[in-house]
């Protein structure tokens, strides 16, 4: 390695930039997480709940879209 380890220490120690910055890249970070936990919830949410609500006979399974997208929100939850 050349100093990469290095530089990520500095970065979290306040070496290498100021906490004002570091404060607007987490609420970046944040509000990007959050517009994507909404958009996979919106995406995924009415088919599952339909799913629990209907029979079997209208069942219809998850594609791998959805599943892929289903996986994100969880990931980004937890």
């Amino acid at each position: 390695m050349l100093g990469g380890g290095k530089k990520i220490k500095s970065v979290l120690r306040g070496e290498g930039t100021n906490s004002a910055s570091l404060m607007v890249m987490m609420v970046i970070f944040f509000i990007l997480k959050a517009l994507v936990v909404q958009w996979s919830y919106n995406k995924v949410a009415p088919k599952l709940i339909s799913h629990w609500k209907s029979d079997a006979p209208q069942f219809q399974p998850l594609s791998f879209q959805d599943a892929l997208v289903f996986t994100l929100l969880v990931s980004f939850l937890f």
